[in-house]
């Protein structure tokens, strides 16, 4: 009696597509970045599914699967699916910035609070030297402002 194995990609891609959708789920409220890691564990789920059904279709006798497989790969396009379609909503239900500047547009005069507690100008910081490469020092041109989430 010849033994057959279980054919473990096929359960482990069903099980990284159903993680996905959750960690897509539970953590967009935490983090709202965590589309493109559930992307790429959808794309890890798609090897191991193509992958385990190739071994389960060119060596039958040998590992399980011809039944399961097309079955896992169904319940996981759905839950695929199902992700594209909450990240479909999400996106759209986020609120359009109308008052953002357009990219090469001049930014309104502002004052902001740094980490260490200091009030910066927008006007100070194009007006404050800076020197460049050469050693020369020069206005700035422009500004790059990166805005953190102070709490998590």
């Amino acid at each position: 009696m010849n033994k057959t194995f279980w054919n473990w990609r096929l359960w482990l891609g069903f099980a990284v597509s159903l993680s996905a959708l959750l960690i897509y789920v539970l953590g967009f409220q935490t983090t709202r970045s965590v589309f493109w890691l559930s992307l790429a564990l959808f794309i890890l789920a798609g090897v191991l599914f193509v992958s385990g059904l190739k071994r389960a279709s060119s060596e039958p006798p040998l590992y399980r699967g011809k039944i399961a497989g097309p079955l896992l790969g169904t319940l996981s396009i759905g839950i695929l699916l199902v992700f594209g379609f909450i990240s479909y909503v999400v996106s759209t239900n986020f609120p359009s910035a109308r008052n953002a500047p357009k990219i090469g547009q001049r930014a309104p005069q502002f004052t902001l609070v740094t980490a260490a507690g200091n009030s910066v100008s927008l006007a100070q910081l194009l007006s404050t030297p800076m020197a460049d490469a050469s050693g020369v020092a020069r206005p700035p041109k422009g500004v790059l402002l990166v805005f953190y989430r102070g709490y998590w």
